[in-house]
């Protein structure tokens, strides 16, 4: 069968099984994985949303690193570890089938809660397993009764996955829990989802969730229904374009003023001319007796007029620097042709940086 032929991947499964197919098939997606068949079944299911059999034996100490490394130099062929573990000793045949077993069912209910995704067929490759393997029929009834069972008030099995519980105070002293739910409610810090419990104990997926709903059930954890836990940061943008924040903070929400509202600073120019509305004498006499800075605030320089102020032959030429001051005191004298406010960035008063703060 080809992948072009089969409609979804349980359907894919069951052709390849009826061909006595061997290969791996490389699903793409979230967790995504890889499944690997031989004649027809499939033999061990790898992805990184649940821990593989490898991590499920080395993870709680059921064999120690140092003597892993030596069985995997001892027998390079990953395709028939298991069995040297098995004559070597190190597990039984029983234990070790119901490990790769287990862990096959698993992977296959973290991948199936996850978005699916697309798939390509390629050649085998080597991967702990034991026993026969399981028929993709089987393996689609018990994925599906899974999250049927793991469907409750929260949603689907893929928002428990994203939920952070937090244990309750003093929930460790509760007398009487089982060792498997202890050992859970030990993980359980208000950071850790299901998947990273399941990595840090070596359990299945599915057992840590069916335990945290149990546990909740108990009030022993609580969680944030419907998705992630409180707390996680967010990515979205706290404002929206064109629109206002009602409950931002007072520093972010008005904006500076537009530069063309700027308070321009005088400027000399060659030629004459006088202010508009009134003459030169009348506006020195409005100014007379007043700082610099009281004239900018009172908006007695600049304040929307035109800057063709003239300095002719000396006259006035104190009263016209003390104009041209800005509120830090720095005159804004130069030679003939300097260029105007609007060439520069003129702020009004109190405003600083550049267009808009």
């Amino acid at each position: 069968m080809t992948t072009a032929e089969a409609r979804n991947l349980p359907a894919l499964l069951q052709g390849l099984h009826e061909e006595g197919h061997s290969g791996t098939v490389r699903v793409s997606g979230s967790p995504g994985g890889t499944i690997h068949l031989r004649g027809g079944l499939i033999v061990a299911v790898e992805t990184p949303g649940a821990p593989a059999a490898t991590s499920v034996l080395l993870t709680p100490g059921r064999i120690d690193d140092e003597t892993w490394l030596a069985a995997c130099a001892a027998e390079p062929d990953t395709d028939r570890l298991g069995g040297y573990l098995v004559s070597a000793g190190l597990i039984g045949a029983a234990e070790l089938e119901v490990v790769c077993t287990a862990s096959v069912f698993d992977a296959a209910f973290a991948m199936a809660i996850g978005p699916p995704g697309g798939w390509t067929l390629d050649d085998p490759e080597p991967v702990l397993h034991a026993g026969a393997g399981v028929e993709p029929r089987r393996l689609t009834e018990e994925t599906t009764r899974r999250i049927v069972r793991l469907s409750g008030a929260w949603g689907a099995p893929g928002e428990l996955a994203r939920i952070r519980p937090a244990a309750v105070p003093d929930a460790g002293l509760r007398r009487g829990l089982p060792d498997r739910h202890r050992s859970v409610l030990s993980t359980v810090n208000g950071r850790r989802t299901a998947r990273d419990m399941a990595f840090t104990l070596g359990r299945g997926l599915y057992a840590i969730m069916l335990d945290l709903t149990r546990l909740e059930a108990q009030d022993l954890i609580r969680w944030e229904t419907g998705g992630p836990a409180e707390g996680r940061p967010s990515t979205a943008p706290r404002v929206l374009p064109g629109r206002g924040a009602p409950d931002a903070p007072a520093s972010s929400a008005p904006q500076a003023e537009p530069a063309t509202k700027a308070a321009p600073l005088p400027r000399r120019t060659r030629g004459g001319g006088s202010w508009p509305g009134g003459s030169r004498t009348r506006e020195n006499q409005s100014r007379e007796g007043q700082s610099p800075a009281a004239q900018v605030g009172a908006g007695q320089i600049g304040a929307g007029r035109p800057h063709d102020a003239l300095v002719r032959d000396g006259q006035g030429r104190e009263d016209h620097m003390r104009a041209a001051q800005v509120p830090d005191g720095q005159a804004r004298e130069g030679p003939p042709g300097e260029a105007s406010a609007e060439e520069s960035d003129a702020l009004p008063a109190g405003t600083t940086g550049g267009h808009g703060g």
